[in-house]
């Protein structure tokens, strides 16, 4: 179960960041997602070692970046998570984002949450433009099988397939589209969520499709079960909870977590924030459980919850509609 001292760290370090950035930050739900992002991580927060991080972020980017924005604080907090000195990799991630733009990558939030993605991953670090390339083909794989459904926010998750599969990209793009159609007929809603859920089940390579649809359709109904509405708003953390074996998966200690999270005043009108953040919390939790969870799986874990969270937060500034109309950076 997850231990109150754990929520209370949350709770302190939501309002560490607020009272510092109440005036840069004007959704509360961006720091309740940077908090939540810390409390997960082994790496303790420190507020100065934070925003300094995020000043050299935003000293680094160009005049019309999105990291001069809000955004950058979500960076930042990922930075600080996975580097022990962060200056070096915040050049390259400029670096690596510009050669995203060379491969026909439009520029914007999303786009920059892909080139981290490359920086987080130090097996590829001399393989930076295949990797783009791969990404570049699975993007557009998708795209040519769900052309409304695909945008921008695709990138991140198109990166990691292209670090993490060793598939062919049309084995890859085939996987993505039977895992989508499976899913609808077992009462999945069609849209752009439900498209994210199958990308991310796609990275489970060691399961078998059949048994992560079978793990997904039971996390599903289990949650209408236990009275919680299963939103399509809810498919990404879903899918990340799919990760863990069936029969280790509490439902009950899921929604314990987020029924504890609503009665927090400072959270009780964000309610479908507090899912997600509860199921990424619980998900956290059994990666510190090495016999619950796979090795192999362990890193694409912590690199999902980190991914989730930085869409998360660019999805709730509107960033989509800005990335895809923006040509200046």
């Amino acid at each position: 179960m997850m231990s109150e001292q754990m929520i209370e760290e949350y709770i302190t370090i939501f309002e560490q960041l607020k009272s510092k950035l109440k005036w840069k930050v004007t959704d509360n739900r961006i720091i309740m997602t940077i908090a939540a992002m810390y409390t997960m991580s082994d790496k303790s927060f420190n507020q100065e070692r934070f925003l300094s991080i995020a000043e050299k972020i935003k000293k680094q980017a160009g005049i019309f970046s999105f990291l001069k924005s809000q955004s950058r604080y979500t960076m930042a907090s990922s930075f600080d998570m996975n580097f022990t000195d962060p200056d070096r990799p915040i050049v390259d991630l400029f670096n690596i984002y510009d050669k995203f733009i060379s491969a026909k990558f439009k520029r914007g939030i999303f786009t920059y949450i892909a080139a981290s993605l490359m920086l987080f991953d130090q097996d590829t670090q001399d393989e930076t433009t295949a990797v783009i390339k791969k990404a570049k083909t699975i993007y557009d794989g998708m795209r040519k099988q769900h052309p409304f459904l695909t945008s921008a926010h695709n990138y991140p998750i198109a990166t990691l397939l292209a670090l993490e599969s060793e598939d062919h990209e049309k084995t890859t793009i085939k996987q993505l589209d039977d895992f989508y159609f499976s899913l609808v007929k077992n009462g999945f809603k069609k849209g752009k969520d439900l498209q994210i859920l199958s990308h991310i089940l796609s990275l489970a390579t060691e399961e078998s499709d059949d048994a992560l649809i079978e793990r997904i359709t039971h996390i599903h109904d289990g949650l209408k079960l236990n009275g919680i509405k299963p939103k399509s708003k809810y498919y990404t953390v879903m899918a990340i909870l799919a990760f863990i074996p069936l029969e280790k998966i509490e439902l009950t200690e899921v929604i314990n977590i987020y029924e504890r999270l609503n009665k927090q005043k400072p959270f009780r009108w964000q309610k479908d924030l507090n899912f997600l953040l509860a199921t990424s919390f619980y998900v956290s939790e059994k990666l510190a459980d090495n016999q619950i969870i796979e090795t192999n799986i362990f890193t694409t874990l912590e690199y999902l919850l980190q991914v989730q969270q930085a869409i998360l937060v660019a999805s709730m500034m509107g960033a989509t509609a800005t990335s895809s109309s923006s040509s200046n950076n």
